[in-house]
């Protein structure tokens, strides 16, 4: 969302006592959207994508709508919202009215060119009369606008509904805990004081070196296939940067990302941000405006890449605050609530089959509390493993459940007869491996790929052969 400064102006002559208006130019400071773009805007920007926006299903289900605005700890009223869209329901009606008098108006005319014997000064009348409900009409547009930007935005704003699971309280709900039990040793080395595997400068730059290279490379790769191999998943390479508009579909906030400085910007609103190929939003430009048939739901992708994510100044920096990481990110679309639940659990199942392998790491997952949630998120799971050095628990992996709130802003349907549904979402980065590598060291667990290989009952040669056979390839174009 951003701010622009519009002058409004308008000067027409009263056609009734019923419309006043009066001549002004005012500076105005509005709230701007990438997702919805008013008439005033489009010439400027052009509209990506019109969000299906329900107000009727969203106001009458107003009481939990507040009760997840209220659990979230969010800084919104319900009721001023409500009251937005009354003045922008009235606003919309007032335009109606005149532009149904305008209609009226053109065919009296059209029916008094047939009459022969028809005074002038009628017709004459009557043009003036449409004239100056035209000029209304664009003095009634021009007063929209802003009404209008400051409704949908608030509106676009408003969260998701919260899952029944979901802890409303100031704590996480434990779904497992591995069975090493956090010890507090007076002295713990941290990952950092491993020089011979870590080079770190600071949060934007660190380098991988000898097991703990290879490892963050061969970790991936088997998480990715066995994602492949037990849940079917089908493997996508996704982009690395995300227009605005779908960080605000996903209602992400857009510091999470770092904003590309473009030179040639065509869309002033709708400008680009890094978050790698390893991001949930990478998945949504592949499926905005998608209409898919219930044969291939669900549809379950996953894809190892890149993610950027800034980093907390607050917290010592090191693997753990690290901007960038490779990781590996789920995408899966269903028909419904219940399929939606049924796939967040398989995920799990997987991610826990592979943590399991690693016999020193002590880790859990849990249910995060609704106030740490995105407004998207309806619902989330977190993997997260002990840190020894720093004596708290990290996020090393979370699944989400979006219900079918993205879906609705991308238009990402299913056919199903003559009717249209919006799915449901369940993803999110199931491995960040900096962050994993970092614990490993801590707790003494060796970087080695072929116990997690063998653990998820992977090909034998998948993890010794992934890293000498493009080299080999890439030798062989020179013979």
């Amino acid at each position: 969302m951003y701010k622009i400064r519009t002058k409004l102006a308008a000067a027409i002559q009263p056609l009734s006592k019923q419309y006043k208006f009066q001549i002004f130019n005012v500076l105005t400071i509005r709230n701007v959207s990438a997702l919805h773009i008013t008439g005033d805007k489009a010439s400027e920007n052009y509209v990506t994508i019109q969000p299906f926006l329900d107000f009727k299903g969203t106001f009458d289900h107003a009481e939990s709508v507040e009760s997840s605005i209220m659990k979230r700890r969010m800084q919104m009223d319900m009721g001023q919202v409500r009251a937005m869209y009354d003045n922008y329901k009235k606003a919309i009606l007032q335009i109606e009215k005149v532009d149904k008098e305008r209609d009226d108006i053109a065919k009296q005319l059209k029916e008094m060119s047939k009459v022969k014997s028809v005074n002038d000064s009628a017709i004459n009348q009557l043009k003036e009369q449409g004239k100056t409900l035209r000029n209304n009409m664009k003095a009634m547009k021009t007063e929209l606008y802003p009404i209008e930007d400051e409704f949908i935005q608030a509106f676009l704003n408003l969260p998701n509904m919260l899952h029944p699971q979901c802890p409303d309280g100031d704590y996480e709900r434990l779904l497992y805990r591995s069975k090493q039990q956090v010890m507090q040793r007076p002295t713990i080395s941290s990952h950092l004081d491993f020089e011979n595997l870590i080079r770190f400068i600071d949060n934007s730059r660190y380098y991988l070196m000898n097991e703990a290279a290879e490892f963050d490379l061969h970790c991936t790769d088997a998480l990715t296939k066995y994602f492949l191999e037990q849940g079917k998943f089908m493997q996508t390479c996704n982009p690395d940067f995300v227009r605005c508009v779908l960080l605000e579909a996903n209602a992400t906030p857009l510091t999470c990302y770092h904003k590309v400085m473009e030179q040639q910007l065509q869309n002033q609103l709708n400008c680009a941000y890094l978050t790698g190929g390893g991001a949930f939003e990478s998945f949504l430009g592949a499926v905005t405006k998608l209409v898919v048939y219930p044969s291939v739901v669900p549809l379950k992708y996953i894809c190892s890449g890149r993610l950027y994510e800034k980093s907390n100044e607050e917290v010592k920096p090191s693997l753990y605050t690290a901007t960038q990481t490779n990781a590996v990110q789920t995408f899966v679309a269903t028909l419904n609530a219940q399929q939606s639940e049924e796939q967040m659990d398989a995920i799990l199942n997987m991610c826990l089959d592979f943590y399991k392998s690693f016999e020193n790491l002590n880790f859990r997952i849990v249910y995060v509390k609704a106030s740490d949630l995105t407004a998207a998120e309806s619902l989330r799971a977190q993997v997260e493993v002990y840190s020894q050095s720093e004596r708290r628990y990290v996020c090393v992996g979370r699944v989400s459940n979006y219900t079918d709130y993205v879906s609705k802003r991308i238009l990402f349907t299913m056919r199903e007869q003559k009717e249209y549904k919006f799915l449901h979402l369940v993803g999110g980065p199931i491995l960040y491996t900096s962050r994993l590598i970092a614990a490993l060291i801590e707790s003494g667990e060796a970087l080695d790929c072929r116990k997690v290989q063998k653990t998820l009952q992977l090909n034998e040669t998948f993890c010794k052969d992934s890293s000498n056979k493009p080299i080999e390839d890439f030798k062989s174009l020179f013979k």
